[in-house]
């Protein structure tokens, strides 16, 4: 009985986020945006150069669409009911808050990744193409990293304007300046690139790609951006928990 409840107010929850025909217009655009990869591949010297380039976010069709569509789904969705107040119709149902805040966290922020996981996997797997499964990690563990500081943010300030404007700022400031903080250690010297590998690590990759040389601080950078995606998931959990409207 309980299951069959719990199976109900997901259905609920993952219907508003994605009603027809949005899974089936975002599945097949994914899939076919992935030939971004086929554009940028080219044998030889640069193939690995060209590869990492199409998995940069903006360039890679797919991965801005799953991020939008996550942030879509937490400002627009989850995030306007805390600012109405509808949330409490959620709240009043017979099912605890944790169980109610994962529903979302799935519908929110893993079925967007998902989507983007499969269609990308199927497309390497028909194209034939080598692509290096260390870039799906990276892209995997930078997702969660930004929309689990998005999704902080909409429930501190329980504002969709105050979210996007903030949101926005943080993530282009991590990306755009870190690529920049990150160029600026490469010519220096490398006293903090551990640290800032972890704003925009794809700056590293594309040196490493062009002077063939191994940077052991990537995997630093993703470290730090795993334990803050960590850490900003139980915030956000806490933040749930507590809610009061």
């Amino acid at each position: 009985m309980m299951r069959s409840r719990n199976y109900q107010i997901f259905s609920v929850i993952f219907k508003e986020r994605f009603r027809e025909p949005t899974l089936e217009f975002i599945i097949p655009l994914m899939f076919s945006s992935n030939v971004f990869i086929n554009a940028f591949y080219e044998r030889g010297n640069f193939t690995i150069y060209g590869i990492i380039l199409a998995f940069i976010p903006l360039i890679s069709v797919s991965e801005t669409i799953a991020f939008a569509l996550a942030l879509r789904n937490i400002i627009f969705v989850t995030g306007d009911h805390i600012y109405r107040g509808s949330i409490i119709s959620f709240l009043t149902l017979p099912i605890k808050r944790t169980n109610l805040f994962l529903m979302m966290y799935f519908s929110d922020v893993i079925t967007p990744y998902i989507i983007w996981l499969t269609t990308t996997e199927a497309y390497i797997l028909m194209s034939g193409i080598p692509v290096p499964q260390f870039l799906i990690l990276i892209y995997t563990i930078g997702y969660f990293f930004t929309e689990n500081i998005i999704l902080s943010i909409a429930l501190t300030f329980k504002s969709a304007g105050i979210a996007t404007l903030l949101s926005s700022f943080i993530i282009g400031l991590f990306f755009i300046f870190g690529g920049m903080l990150n160029y600026y250690e490469l010519i220096q010297g490398y006293h903090v690139l551990g640290i800032t590998s972890s704003l925009n690590p794809y700056v590293l990759l594309l040196y490493e790609a062009v002077n063939r040389k191994t940077l052991p601080c990537i995997y630093e950078g993703i470290t730090i951006e795993l334990i803050i995606a960590i850490l900003t998931f139980f915030f956000s959990l806490n933040k749930f928990k507590r809610l009061e409207i």
